[in-house]
């Protein structure tokens, strides 16, 4: 019997207008080249203006400490359109575990209605350069996007998903979108998501689209140390689609939210998926910023800073609220690591290079010396060399004249 499965994008749909909205922007934009006019302010017209997630999350005043810059991202699902334009540059090229059709992962061959890969990259790294900057923009537009394909049969497979989250964390991604999800339990991908955690990615997902229809459990949001995220709309409230359990970690915005799609086209849908993929550009701005963090400091200060807090700490529908990218920011205070905590930080040569960067002294002056230093160092050691050299005989392990 085929395991069943659920997607959690299943829920999009096409914006309606969404053509003429966009040609409208073109001619807009256009008309405002010819005249010589100034760019109009981010929250009005055009696609930019339909992005009620970003007013919502404070994202100007996020960006203005970080944008996500060399942080890997991996995306599991369908694959990511990496020919959309507002995702040109953006996306690097993964791999597809399901069926293989797609490669690399840089094409979206999902049903039309699970196309959650281009998605979820657009609303974590999407850079809005479409219609000549009109287009849409995502959390963390510096980011990276890794696809990861794990489709077979028009169906996500869970061992290709457990695949792909150990992938993930042995190509450098710090943070995990799982865009697709299962009603029954993986031992491999428990596994997988244990072995990611222990490589200090952060994992989110939705927490499921199942609400009103028996709202089971789903993987991999019910496993441990994952962030299992509701969906909420415009007015802060949550989606009445989204499950509500033990299991949620956090709200994001996941009604009405226009996302890109493949083709250069756009979507709008609803979904505790798109919820995630908002947390998870959330949790690469603050690896960006922190590289040094571990997994489980980043989830703590996602948690910490989240607003609407219910008394009890965590409730069903809530979990520790809805999360605040702007806030998590503007505390620059490391959280201590639980005892538990083991994660080692995934071997990412950017992050890796941003640490030595960090390291390195801001006087001028302290390069001098150090240089100074090494340079001493050197010739002593040279000389040392020379003296040792003249008093000892070499000694040629491959020579039967040797001493043994």
């Amino acid at each position: 019997m085929a395991e069943r499965t659920t997607s959690m994008s299943s829920t999009g749909s096409r914006g309606r207008g969404l053509v003429a909205r966009t040609a409208a922007a073109a001619v807009v934009t256009a008309l405002a080249a010819a005249l010589s006019a100034t760019a109009a302010p981010a929250d009005t017209g055009g696609l930019r203006g339909s992005q009620w997630a970003l007013t919502a999350l404070k994202a100007e005043q996020a960006w203005k400490t970080s944008k996500g810059a060399g942080v890997t991202v991996a995306v599991i699902g369908s694959g990511v359109d990496a020919s959309h334009p507002d995702l040109t540059g953006r996306v690097v090229k993964g791999a597809d575990l399901g069926d293989g059709s797609t490669v690399d992962g840089t094409h979206d061959q999902g049903p039309q209605d699970r196309q959650g890969g281009t998605h979820a990259a657009g609303i974590i790294a999407a850079t809005g350069r479409n219609y000549q900057g009109d287009g849409v923009h995502g959390l963390a537009p510096d980011a990276r996007v890794l696809p990861l394909r794990v489709y077979r049969n028009d169906s996500p497979a869970p061992t290709a998903t457990a695949k792909a989250v150990r992938y993930a964390a042995d190509h450098g991604a710090r943070v995990i979108d799982v865009t697709v999800g299962f009603t029954k339990p993986s031992d491999a991908l428990r596994s997988a998501v244990e072995y990611a955690l222990g490589r200090g990615a952060v994992i989110v997902t939705g927490a499921g689209d199942n609400g009103r229809t028996g709202d089971e459990v789903t993987y991999p949001a019910a496993y441990p140390g994952v962030v299992a995220v509701a969906a909420t709309d415009k007015k802060g409230a949550i989606w009445p689609n989204s499950h509500h359990g033990e299991h949620v970690t956090l709200t994001a915005p996941g009604v009405d939210i226009l996302a890109t799609a493949p083709g250069g086209d756009y979507w709008t849908g609803s979904g505790t998926q798109y919820a995630a993929s908002w947390v998870a550009a959330t949790a690469a701005l603050l690896r960006a910023e922190h590289p040094r963090w571990t997994g489980d400091q980043v989830v703590r200060k996602l948690t910490g800073a989240a607003s609407g807090k219910s008394s009890s700490g965590q409730d069903p529908r809530h979990g520790f609220g809805a999360v605040a990218p702007a806030a998590a920011l503007a505390d620059r205070t490391a959280p201590s690591p639980t005892p538990s905590a083991s994660a080692v930080p995934a071997a990412d040569p950017t992050a890796d290079a941003r640490d030595s960067i960090a390291d390195r002294p801001e006087n001028p002056a302290a390069y001098v010396t150090l240089l100074a230093v090494g340079a001493g160092l050197i010739v002593l050691a040279a000389i040392a060399w020379f003296l040792i050299r003249r008093s000892a005989s070499p000694f040629n392990p491959f020579d039967p004249s040797g001493d043994d």
